[in-house]
Protein backbone atom coordinates (compact mmCIF):
# COMPACT_ATOMS: atom_id res chain seq x y z
CA UNK A 1 0.00 0.00 0.00
CA UNK A 2 1.39 3.23 -0.92
CA UNK A 3 0.41 7.08 0.27
CA UNK A 4 -2.53 8.18 -0.53
CA UNK A 5 -2.22 11.38 -2.53
CA UNK A 6 -1.62 14.16 -0.75
CA UNK A 7 -0.30 12.36 2.30
CA UNK A 8 3.63 11.78 1.08
CA UNK A 9 6.04 13.49 2.50
CA UNK A 10 9.39 15.37 1.16
CA UNK A 11 12.81 15.92 2.72
CA UNK A 12 15.69 18.09 1.53
CA UNK A 13 19.15 18.47 1.91
CA UNK A 14 21.41 21.08 1.08
CA UNK A 15 25.66 20.69 1.39
CA UNK A 16 28.77 22.09 -0.26
CA UNK A 17 31.73 20.28 -1.12
CA UNK A 18 34.91 22.00 -1.63
CA UNK A 19 35.68 19.91 -4.36
CA UNK A 20 34.41 19.59 -8.49
CA UNK A 21 31.06 19.03 -9.68
CA UNK A 22 32.91 16.01 -11.50
CA UNK A 23 34.30 14.73 -8.53
CA UNK A 24 30.81 14.86 -6.79
CA UNK A 25 28.83 13.32 -9.73
CA UNK A 26 31.36 10.60 -10.05
CA UNK A 27 30.92 9.65 -6.36
CA UNK A 28 27.24 9.09 -7.11
CA UNK A 29 27.97 6.91 -10.36
CA UNK A 30 30.91 4.66 -9.80
CA UNK A 31 30.46 1.47 -7.62
CA UNK A 32 33.80 1.85 -5.87
CA UNK A 33 33.00 5.16 -5.18
CA UNK A 34 29.89 4.47 -3.80
CA UNK A 35 30.91 1.63 -1.93
CA UNK A 36 33.19 4.03 0.74
CA UNK A 37 29.90 6.58 1.54
CA UNK A 38 26.65 5.21 0.65
CA UNK A 39 25.81 4.08 4.57
CA UNK A 40 24.62 6.52 7.23
CA UNK A 41 27.92 5.55 9.01
CA UNK A 42 31.09 3.48 9.52
CA UNK A 43 29.52 0.72 11.18
CA UNK A 44 28.23 -0.74 7.91
CA UNK A 45 29.86 -1.74 5.21
CA UNK A 46 28.38 -1.27 1.40
CA UNK A 47 28.30 -3.48 -1.28
CA UNK A 48 27.21 -2.37 -4.56
CA UNK A 49 25.31 -5.13 -6.17
CA UNK A 50 24.23 -3.58 -9.83
CA UNK A 51 24.93 0.20 -10.74
CA UNK A 52 23.96 0.85 -14.41
CA UNK A 53 23.91 4.38 -14.58
CA UNK A 54 22.04 4.78 -17.42
CA UNK A 55 18.35 5.97 -18.01
CA UNK A 56 16.14 2.64 -17.62
CA UNK A 57 19.59 1.65 -15.80
CA UNK A 58 19.38 -0.10 -12.17
CA UNK A 59 20.77 -0.07 -8.68
CA UNK A 60 21.10 -2.07 -5.99
CA UNK A 61 23.01 -1.40 -2.71
CA UNK A 62 23.17 -3.51 -0.20
CA UNK A 63 24.16 -1.98 3.53
CA UNK A 64 25.55 -4.53 6.34
CA UNK A 65 25.26 -3.80 9.80
CA UNK A 66 25.76 -5.83 12.97
CA UNK A 67 22.01 -6.33 13.00
CA UNK A 68 21.10 -7.23 9.49
CA UNK A 69 21.15 -6.03 5.40
CA UNK A 70 19.51 -3.30 4.38
CA UNK A 71 19.14 -3.68 0.86
CA UNK A 72 18.08 -0.09 -1.53
CA UNK A 73 17.24 -0.34 -5.47
CA UNK A 74 15.70 1.72 -8.24
CA UNK A 75 15.94 2.73 -11.14
CA UNK A 76 17.56 6.07 -13.71
CA UNK A 77 15.30 8.05 -14.37
CA UNK A 78 17.18 11.59 -15.40
CA UNK A 79 20.84 11.86 -15.83
CA UNK A 80 22.54 15.24 -16.59
CA UNK A 81 26.51 14.73 -16.14
CA UNK A 82 27.81 16.01 -14.03
CA UNK A 83 24.39 18.19 -13.20
CA UNK A 84 21.76 16.21 -12.24
CA UNK A 85 20.15 13.00 -11.23
CA UNK A 86 16.80 11.69 -10.64
CA UNK A 87 16.36 8.29 -9.79
CA UNK A 88 13.39 5.86 -7.71
CA UNK A 89 13.88 4.12 -4.53
CA UNK A 90 12.46 1.38 -2.41
CA UNK A 91 13.43 -0.81 0.09
CA UNK A 92 13.90 -4.41 -0.89
CA UNK A 93 12.35 -5.76 2.74
CA UNK A 94 9.27 -3.30 2.69
CA UNK A 95 6.19 -4.97 2.80
CA UNK A 96 4.37 -2.32 0.87
CA UNK A 97 6.77 -1.52 -1.68
CA UNK A 98 6.60 2.23 -1.80
CA UNK A 99 8.48 3.57 -5.06
CA UNK A 100 10.10 6.73 -3.63
CA UNK A 101 11.96 9.51 -5.90
CA UNK A 102 15.29 11.11 -4.97
CA UNK A 103 17.30 13.89 -7.31
CA UNK A 104 20.32 14.89 -7.43
CA UNK A 105 21.28 19.07 -8.46
CA UNK A 106 24.78 19.75 -8.78
CA UNK A 107 26.01 23.59 -9.07
CA UNK A 108 29.03 25.16 -8.96
CA UNK A 109 29.61 27.63 -6.60
CA UNK A 110 32.57 29.22 -4.23
CA UNK A 111 35.26 27.35 -5.88
CA UNK A 112 33.33 23.68 -4.86
CA UNK A 113 29.97 22.12 -5.63
CA UNK A 114 26.43 22.52 -4.20
CA UNK A 115 24.47 19.72 -3.96
CA UNK A 116 20.50 20.05 -2.99
CA UNK A 117 19.26 16.52 -2.35
CA UNK A 118 15.28 16.26 -2.92
CA UNK A 119 13.56 12.98 -1.49
CA UNK A 120 9.71 12.63 -2.49
CA UNK A 121 7.36 10.00 -1.99
CA UNK A 122 7.71 9.60 1.52
CA UNK A 123 4.86 7.77 3.13
CA UNK A 124 5.07 9.70 6.36
CA UNK A 125 6.56 11.31 8.74
CA UNK A 126 8.78 8.55 10.49
CA UNK A 127 9.90 7.48 7.52
CA UNK A 128 11.11 11.18 6.47
CA UNK A 129 12.50 11.63 9.35
CA UNK A 130 14.19 8.10 9.14
CA UNK A 131 15.68 8.76 5.55
CA UNK A 132 16.85 12.46 6.90
CA UNK A 133 19.55 10.63 9.63
CA UNK A 134 20.33 8.22 7.07
CA UNK A 135 20.87 10.91 4.51
CA UNK A 136 22.61 13.06 6.71
CA UNK A 137 25.06 10.04 7.97
CA UNK A 138 26.14 9.17 4.28
CA UNK A 139 26.65 13.11 3.27
CA UNK A 140 28.77 13.28 6.22
CA UNK A 141 30.83 10.44 4.94
CA UNK A 142 30.52 11.83 0.95
CA UNK A 143 32.34 14.40 2.42
CA UNK A 144 35.49 12.77 3.16
CA UNK A 145 35.29 10.61 -0.64
CA UNK A 146 34.85 13.90 -2.72
CA UNK A 147 37.23 16.31 -0.53
CA UNK A 148 40.22 14.28 -0.42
Amino acid sequence: MSAQPGSEFSLTLERHFNADREAVFRAWTDATALAQWFAPSNEFRVVVHELDVCVGGKYRIAMHEDDGIHVVYGEYLHIDAPHSLVFTWAWEHDEDAVQMLVTIRLTEANGGTDMKLLHERLPSETSRNLHSEGWTGCLDRLVGVVEQ
